[in-house]
Order: C-alpha cells, then structure tokens, then sequence
C-alpha cells in the first residue's frame, strides 16, 4: 500500500511539474516537449541517501511508455491530411537520401575522428541513425502547425524511417559476420524488413476496418472514446506481435481514422485524445529526461558540440530552399 501511494505521488508531483511547463511553453512558444525533458534531467539530479528521488520499476515504464507510443502518434497522425502528404512527398524523399548521403559520408568520418570508436562502420551507424527525425516526437512538436514547412518535416519523419531503420541493420550483420558477403547479408534482411512494414500497415487496416466502421453508426459519449483507445492500443500490440511495426501499425489506423471514415461527433473525440496523449507524454518525457546523465567535462562536451555543429551544417546543406517556399 505504501509503494502505490508513493508511485501516486509521484505522478501526481510529475503532472503538476508537466502542468507548468505547458503553461511557460506557451508563453515563451517553445516546444513543450523540450521543457519536459529539462524538468525530467533536473529531477535526475536530485538524490536521496543516493537514489533518485523520483523512480519506477521498469516494467511500469515500459508499459507507460507503450501506451503513451500509441495513444500521441494515433491522435497525431488522425491530424494528418492526405492530399498535403501526397504533394510533399517527392520533396520530402529528395530531403531523406541527402541527409542520409552526407551523415553517411561527412557525419560518420567526423564521428570516427573525433571519438575513436572501435570501427569506423559503428560511425557510420550512428550516422544513420540519427538522420532520421523520429516520428512520434515530430508529431508530438508539430502536431496542430500546419505551414508548408511544418508540413514537410512531418513527411519527412514517416519517409526516412525505412531508411534508418535498414541500415543500421545492416551494419550490425556486417560487424557479427564480417566474413559473410554485403550481398548475402542485405538479401537476409530484405524479407524481415519488408514483413515489418506490411504486417504493420496491414493490422493498422484491419483493426481500423473492425472498429471505424461500427462508430460511423453509433456514438456513445462514454464508449466512443474508450474505442478510440482501445483501437490504438490493440493496433500497435498486434502488430508487434506478429512481427511488424507497431509505430506505423497505429499510425496506418490514425490516417484513416482522420481521413477515410465520417465517425460522428469527430472533433470531440479528438479532443478526447489530445488531453488522454498529453498525460501520458508529460509522464514519459520527464521520466525519460530523468535518466539522462550528461558527462559535464571538456572531454565530452567540446567534441558533442562540434559534431552537432556539423550535423547542424549538413542538414542545412540537405534543404532544397524551394520545397519549403
């Protein structure tokens, strides 16, 4: 009894923190997902008798961390429109391979340069990585802007994730079997990858088909809401368990949710999911900035700063200033 009260106080102290770094996001107009991570790397530094002040079991934060996943990229991408994907598209693929070619290229021989990893391709890997711009906390940052700009990063995040996914893959088999063929290696992950991809996409269609279709003709003030949650929560565990991809799984049942089906009373159910995803992502994001440690020696620091830099530089490098006019 008294672990559960103190894991309610606890996120009762983290809402209340989360409360107000709402309210100074919107004064100041920064990303409230930014204040979020501060306040949660803040608590990290307080201890007590040498414990974090503030901490959870990791089942528990892996089931938070699930379930606010779906719900904010099921709300985030209901926003989504079609017809604005479909002309941002070319676009947006032209921005992904640049970035990519030159992370690859530059970013991964600075990596090599300045921090001495055992392999020139774990630099080349990290490069890969992060050029993706994660999807959930595009949408999440993004979510209700909607110039042309705003627009072409929200693509970009969905269409580089195929890339940045593969590759790394990739890299890892070339480390684990240098004596096996490129060849042979990319040919093995070519049915993994492509089973990721269509299992997700085709659970996100058949859970939406299931429940959307039911909604179009009845609306329950309570029930209604509860099936929303309910279809993004079943879409990404279904997915994941037959081996495809959870994010896209729910992000597939968001674009038709907002796109394909007329569900009655529509703009309250979004409103329903927008305050349920924005509880869930002021618990993750203070958590997870809680569990950030930055080293704060000039070891660290001066080469983290001239490799972000960098990465600065070619993505703006990568940028084709007429797609965003």
């Amino acid at each position: 009894m008294e672990q559960a009260l103190l894991y309610i106080s606890y996120i009762g102290i983290i809402l209340l923190l989360g409360l107000l770094c709402s309210i100074i996001s919107r004064k100041l107009k920064i990303p409230n997902l930014l204040l979020l991570i501060l306040v949660g790397m803040g608590i990290g530094y307080i201890t007590y008798q040498g414990k974090p002040i503030i901490q959870f079991s990791p089942l528990f934060l892996t089931s938070l961390a699930i379930i606010t996943l779906a719900m904010v990229v099921f709300d985030s991408s209901s926003k989504f429109n079609f017809k604005r994907f479909d002309t941002l598209s070319a676009s947006a693929l032209k921005l992904s391979l640049i970035f990519l070619t030159l992370n690859i290229i530059v970013l991964s021989a600075l990596t090599y340069y300045l921090f001495k990893p055992a392999s020139l391709l774990l630099a080349v890997m990290f490069a890969a990585v992060v050029s993706g711009t994660d999807h959930p906390s595009i949408l999440m940052i993004l979510g209700k802007a909607h110039s042309k700009l705003f627009e072409l990063l929200k693509v970009e995040s969905i269409i580089n994730t195929p890339l940045t996914v593969l590759i790394p893959f990739l890299l890892i088999d070339i480390i684990k079997d240098a004596a096996g063929s490129t060849l042979s290696i990319i040919s093995s992950q070519i049915l993994p990858f492509t089973q990721q991809f269509v299992a997700g996409i085709g659970m996100g269609v058949l859970i939406s088909l299931l429940f959307f279709r039911f909604m179009k003709k009845y609306y329950s003030q309570v029930l209604s809401p509860l099936a929303l949650i309910t279809v993004a929560l079943l879409t990404y565990l279904g997915a994941e368990i037959i081996g495809g991809n959870g994010v896209l799984a729910v992000t597939t049942a968001g674009l038709m949710f907002g796109n394909l089906y007329h569900v009655k009373h529509k703009k309250k159910l979004q409103q329903f999911e927008d305050i349920f995803s924005q509880v869930f992502e002021i618990l993750v994001f203070v958590l997870i900035g809680s569990m950030i440690k930055i080293p704060w020696t000039a070891d660290f620091l001066m080469p983290a700063s001239l490799l972000f830099l960098g990465y600065l530089m070619l993505r703006f490098l990568s940028i084709d200033r007429k797609s965003v006019v």
